[in-house]
C-alpha cells in the first residue's frame, strides 16, 4: 500500500537516487535546492514522498512562499524554470497531488502552482503562456553552427571580432556576475534576486553550477549562471551592460556556453524560460526556432482565476516605472526583500 510523506534527512540517499534513476525527473527536483529554497530565498520546504512499503514511487518538492501583505502560495519550485511530481504512474500522482492540495488549503494558500513540463491527467487548471528554448547539441560544435542561420552566425562573429574574451568560474566570479545582473534588473524596473540566492545555489552545487563571464579587456561585461543536470547544459540568469551590446556579448556567452556543453558531451543546451513574445522569447528564437511550451499547473484555492504575478501584467507598469528612477544602490537593498513575494 502507498503512503505520501514528507520529506526528512533519512530520506536523502532515497530521493537523491529515486532522481537520477527517473526518466522523468527534471533539474528542480534534486535535494540540494530544498537548502536554497531555505537559504536563498527563506521560503519553507514542504517536500513529499510517495511510499510503496521502503520504495519510493514518486516525489513532490513544494515551497511555502509568504509575502509581507499575508498572503501565501505553494510552489514547484520558486525561480527555477521547472518542479512539479515525479512519478512512477497516474495513481501516484493523484496521491501526490492530492496531498499537496490538502496542504494549501491547510496553509489558506491562495494558489498551488506545479511548474511542468507536460500536463498531469488531473483536474487542474493550466497556463501555456511561457516556452523553453532546448538545442539540439553534437560532439562537433560545427555541427550546430551549420544550424544557424546566417543572421546568427553574423552576429557570434561580431562578438568574435569585437576582441570579447569569455571566462568559465565559481563563487569567486560571482561578484562580477551580480553587479552586471543587478543593474540589468534594474534597468528592467524588476527587483533583484539577492546574491544570497546565486551563493546557495554555487554552495549546493558545486560540481553541476558555475558563472560564465563575457569580458571586454578587463571588465566584465556580460554573465550567466551555468547548471547542469543529467543530458542538459542550461543558462537559467544572464544579463549584459547595455552599453556593451553593441559588441554582442550575449552571443558570445551563449556560443561558449554551447561549445562547451558539446565539448562534455551533453545532448541539449537549454536557454531558460521565457513569456511568450517577450524580448527575451525572440532573442532565443534566433537560436531555437521551435520552443517547448511549458505547461504550469495550478489548485486555485481561494483564487477564481489563474494568478498573473509577474513583471508582464499591465497593473504592475506603475511599480516598474517607479522602480527605474529608484537608485541603484537603494533597489539592490531593497530588491532581495520585495522579489520573494513573487516567485
Amino acid at each position: 500500500m502507498k503512503e505520501i510523506v514528507e520529506y526528512t534527512e533519512d530520506y536523502k540517499v532515497a530521493w537523491s537516487k529515486y532522481v537520477a534513476d527517473s526518466n522523468t525527473s527534471t533539474i528542480a527536483h534534486q535535494i540540494g535546492w530544498k537548502e536554497v529554497m531555505e537559504e536563498g530565498l527563506g521560503h519553507e520546504p514542504r517536500y513529499l514522498l510517495a511510499l510503496e512499503g521502503e520504495d519510493i514511487r514518486g516525489i513532490l518538492p513544494l515551497a511555502m512562499v509568504r509575502t509581507f501583505w499575508r498572503s501565501s502560495y505553494v510552489v514547484s519550485l520558486p525561480w527555477i524554470d521547472y518542479g512539479g511530481i515525479c512519478a512512477d504512474d497516474f495513481e501516484t500522482e493523484k496521491m501526490l497531488i492530492d496531498k499537496a492540495c490538502r496542504i494549501a488549503d491547510g496553509e489558506k494558500a491562495q494558489f498551488l502552482e506545479l511548474r511542468s513540463i507536460e500536463k498531469a491527467n488531473h483536474n487542474l487548471s493550466i497556463r501555456e503562456d511561457k516556452a523553453t528554448f532546448l538545442l539540439r547539441l553534437d560532439g562537433d560544435p560545427e555541427v550546430v553552427w551549420k544550424g544557424f542561420n546566417a543572421k546568427l552566425r553574423n552576429q557570434i562573429r561580431k562578438s568574435e571580432k569585437s576582441g570579447l574574451a569569455t571566462e568559465f568560474g565559481g563563487i569567486e566570479s560571482l561578484p562580477d556576475f551580480y553587479r552586471i545582473f543587478a543593474w540589468k534588473m534594474h534597468d528592467l524596473g524588476t527587483p533583484v534576486w539577492g546574491m544570497k540566492l546565486f551563493e546557495s545555489i554555487l554552495r549546493h552545487f558545486p560540481e553541476t553550477a558555475g558563472i560564465i563571464l563575457v569580458k571586454r579587456g578587463e571588465q566584465a561585461v556580460a554573465g550567466g549562471l551555468l547548471l547542469s543536470f543529467k543530458n542538459r547544459l542550461y543558462v537559467p540568469s544572464a544579463a549584459a551592460f547595455r552599453s556593451a551590446l553593441k559588441f554582442c556579448p550575449n552571443h558570445a556567452l551563449y556560443w561558449e556556453a554551447i561549445k562547451k556543453g558539446c565539448r562534455e558531451d551533453y545532448e541539449y543546451f537549454d536557454f531558460g524560460r521565457s513569456a511568450l513574445n517577450s524580448n527575451t522569447y525572440r532573442f532565443k528564437l534566433q537560436w531555437v526556432p521551435e520552443p517547448t511550451r511549458l505547461v504550469w499547473q495550478y489548485y486555485l484555492a481561494r483564487l477564481k482565476d489563474i494568478p498573473s504575478i509577474n513583471p508582464s501584467n499591465p497593473k504592475y507598469n506603475l511599480f516598474i516605472n517607479i522602480w527605474k528612477r529608484m537608485p541603484l544602490k537603494l533597489a539592490n537593498y531593497l530588491g532581495p526583500k520585495v522579489i520573494r513575494n513573487f516567485p
